[in-house]
């Protein structure tokens, strides 16, 4: 695929790709969809059939200059175009190999050209069609033709115009796709969803209520994507909903712009080319035609509807955040505010913001969108009264007397600053592209925040530097509900402040966790976000052997913070209290990472060393016992997971299929190894054996040894080719 362009192209159902006599350029590869080969008639369209093709078909002329069949597509495909003379170089080459995968269309073709087209059905039913009956109903005859011409196969209208492959479709465009094959996929599988309607005195005709929807759509996901993706909730399935409400092709019989699941009407705005065909399927007392009407259409292919559910469920996230912003803070449901809050996590400008911060923006914050490049947010000397930040498009900053002076994309914020001084615009903001989406938060609700945020800070200082920032939240005490014993209802869940933390230094971190969150977890039994996320990463500034040590020193002096009571504790109590805490943090620390903990040398000892200082103290100290049953139960942890990671290495992957000797249903480990196939850049292949921890620039090495090269690295590349499942150099 050297001299190809790798990317799919999607090409709609009906498109010619070539005609018969056009000259070769390319050879083609089917990833999805239908293809038909077909010798044309006279007149350009129908003809015979010479064969069907189906995704992963490898097509095209080898000996000839000009093709000897046309190809249509039968249903939406997507293909990647190799160029004809690099094939034909390579199937020179290779030909023994390519020969079984190749589909050769001149080879399809019988020797006698005229026997092909000696008997053109097509046309001679059309010739007689011509020769029928003229004392028939001119208008009967006029519509039976129409009829006959929507049944019949979208090809066999001659194409206004040929196509060659062009870019993939626009999303707009693969919605209203997605929208038709939903549209009749309801109509043929339950039609009585869509009827005339009463409601406020008023009839409103051929109907679907919210809550029917999203129940049929429920249904249809679970059908179709039952393995390839997780059940989708009903509020994941608004949003498919409302994804088709934005785009137009459906609507409220109101003109509401907001999908709900509830007991509301909603109708297909998109129109039906068979409704004729089924008005007279279902109504046996109209008068028939003379001229026989052509079946029903057949069901869309079960794939074409499941691409389309699953790309609504791609896009229906995204339609379901716009509608949440566009509606009041005081309307939003707390399962709304979470996935705004989800969303808000991946925006580029709030990536500094801390957690509470961002759940307070998910109330505030709004959708704004403008059409047309050129339009002015806000000039300069504007009082500031909106922060914004760009979801798509952007904008260009211009100041007066210097005109642009920059452009903001996709991630920048601006107006800040505006708002934080309480003074005028320092510039002026024009969109430089169509159709750009914004977030925005009104002032009163930024400076609200603003406060909060520095009146719920605290920092911990020492010799006059910030060595750990806190922020005051209030969050829900324990996990599970609590049932009323006297009533039987579940209780509120109980809030309790807390602190999170923002930024510290590593120490004082781990110091933070071991005086305050430790202790909480033994009382309520849950593993607290902010430990999880620093045993996660903590790698990243604190490595294992400094986190150890600083372990086994605390472990050894003892807390260090005093009782809230103001009643003394001996000693005794003190240390014992230190080292139930560290303890405790190492077993949730093996809780957290698992197998994985013991992947690391330091961490792996670490439980011995610890184990052996709690059994001596055990002997000097009372009150240890506990300690040491829980260290002791870590300890067992250890002597299992070591004779996992004792076991031989297993090939998991043998030239790109899943091994009969592979660990499952145990993890993988890195030690584990695959055969994977490489292919050199001139396509010869050799089988290397390769560990799961090698990273690309590994490889390239261990590949240069095995093809005995003695040139730089820089010259080597490592390419996954998806097409064919292998590596190429």
């Amino acid at each position: 695929l050297a001299n190809s362009d790798c990317v799919p192209e999607r090409v709609a159902n009906g498109v010619l790709l070539f005609q018969q006599g056009d000259q070769i350029a390319y050879w083609y590869l089917l990833l999805s969809g239908e293809v038909q080969l077909f010798i044309p008639t006279a007149k350009g369209y129908g003809g015979r059939i010479l064969q069907t093709l189906s995704s992963v078909a490898l097509f095209g002329e080898l000996s000839v200059q000009r093709h000897t069949c046309s190809a249509r597509v039968t249903r939406t495909s997507e293909f990647v175009t190799i160029n004809h003379s690099h094939f034909i170089a390579l199937y020179n080459k290779h030909a023994d190999h390519l020969q079984p995968h190749l589909v050769i269309m001149q080879d399809l073709i019988s020797d006698s050209v005229e026997d092909e087209i000696a008997y053109d059905f097509a046309d001679m039913r059309q010739r007689c069609a011509e020769l029928g009956d003229h004392s028939r109903s001119l208008r009967n005859r006029e519509r039976a033709q129409m009829l006959e011409e929507q049944g019949d196969a979208e090809w066999n209208n001659p194409p206004s115009s040929l196509f060659e492959l062009s870019n993939s479709l626009s999303l707009e465009s693969r919605t209203l796709e997605a929208g038709v094959l939903l549209k009749q996929t309801m109509q043929l599988r339950a039609p009585g969803l869509i009827r005339d309607r009463k409601g406020h005195l008023q009839v409103y005709p051929w109907c679907m209520i919210g809550t029917e929807m999203v129940d049929w759509l429920s249904s249809l996901a679970s059908e179709t994507l039952n393995s390839t993706t997780t059940p989708l909730t009903r509020f994941q399935v608004v949003g498919m909903w409302q994804a088709l409400l934005e785009n137009g092709i459906i609507s409220h019989v109101n003109n509401e712009l907001q999908f709900a699941d509830k007991h509301i009407f909603y109708r297909w705005t998109i129109g039906d080319d068979n409704a004729e065909l089924e008005m007279r399927a279902t109504n046996d007392h109209l008068p028939s035609l003379e001229n026989p009407l052509p079946s029903l259409p057949c069901a869309p292919h079960l794939s074409d509807v499941t691409s389309a559910v699953f790309f609504l469920s791609t896009v229906g996230p995204d339609a379901l955040f716009r509608m949440i912003l566009t509606k009041p803070s005081s309307e939003r449901t707390a399962e709304e505010l979470e996935l705004v809050y989800e969303e808000l996590l991946h925006v580029k400008a709030l990536a500094h913001l801390s957690t509470m911060v961002k759940r307070e923006l998910a109330s505030v914050v709004f959708f704004e969108q403008h059409q047309h490049a050129g339009t002015v947010l806000f000039r300069q000397g504007d009082e500031g009264n909106s922060w914004y930040i760009i979801l798509k498009g952007s904008v260009h900053v211009s100041i007066h007397g210097k005109g642009i002076v920059c452009t903001l994309q996709e991630g920048d914020d601006f107006g800040k600053l505006a708002l934080v001084n309480d003074a005028p615009r320092a510039a002026t903001i024009a969109l430089s592209e169509d159709n750009s989406q914004f977030l925005r938060v009104d002032k009163t609700d930024f400076n609200r925040i603003l406060r909060d945020v520095e009146a719920n800070t605290v920092r911990l200082k020492e010799h006059g530097h910030d060595v750990l920032v806190l922020e005051k939240i209030n969050t829900t005490y324990g996990r599970e509900a609590v049932i009323d014993p006297y009533t039987g209802e579940p209780l509120a869940p109980r809030q309790h402040c807390c602190y999170s933390v923002m930024a510290g230094l590593p120490e004082k971190m781990v110091e933070y966790l071991l005086e305050t969150r430790i202790d909480a977890h033994v009382e309520d039994g849950y593993v607290d976000t902010f430990f999880e996320d620093f045993v996660l990463t903590h790698m990243i500034y604190m490595p294992p052997n400094i986190l150890c040590n600083y372990l086994k020193n605390y472990y050894m002096r003892g807390s260090t913070v005093r009782p809230d009571n103001g009643c003394p504790l001996d000693d005794a109590e003190l240390r014992i209290g230190a080292k139930k805490r560290v303890v405790v943090f190492l077993g949730l620390w093996v809780h957290t990472l698992g197998i994985h903990f013991f992947l690391d040398p330091v961490s792996n000892s670490f439980v011995e060393e610890l184990y052996c200082c709690v059994l001596e103290d055990s002997r000097q100290l009372p009150g240890m016992l506990p300690i040491l049953e829980r260290m002791t139960a870590i300890r067992q942890l250890r002597e299992n997971a070591m004779r996992t990671l004792n076991r031989h290495p297993a090939v998991v992957l043998d030239c790109g299929v899943y091994c009969a000797h592979a660990p499952a249903p145990n993890p993988a480990l890195p030690f584990d190894t695959c055969n994977q196939v490489i292919c050199l850049s001139d396509t010869s292949p050799f089988t290397m054996s390769v560990r799961l921890d090698k990273n690309a620039a590994e490889i390239c090495s261990l590949a240069k040894i095995k093809v005995h090269y003695g040139g730089p690295n820089d010259e080597f590349r490592l390419v996954e080719s998806v097409l064919y499942s292998r590596q190429l150099m």
